[in-house]
């Protein structure tokens, strides 16, 4: 699955199995390892954490 912010693709593999947000920093580790990823505000990382649990 991936999905995309300002044009950068962040892929994210099954199974996930930890999340963990810093105001804007969301970082996560799926079946491929340890991803960090900076949103510019926490509403768009707020976002990207919706549609990380919705498609676990």
């Amino acid at each position: 699955m991936s999905y995309t912010y300002n044009g950068t693709e962040i892929r994210v593999e099954q199974p996930i199995r930890s999340i963990s947000v810093n105001k804007s920093k969301v970082v996560f580790a799926d079946g491929s390892g340890r991803k960090q990823t900076q949103f510019s505000s926490g509403s768009e990382a707020r976002h990207f954490i919706n549609w990380l649990t919705r498609v676990c």
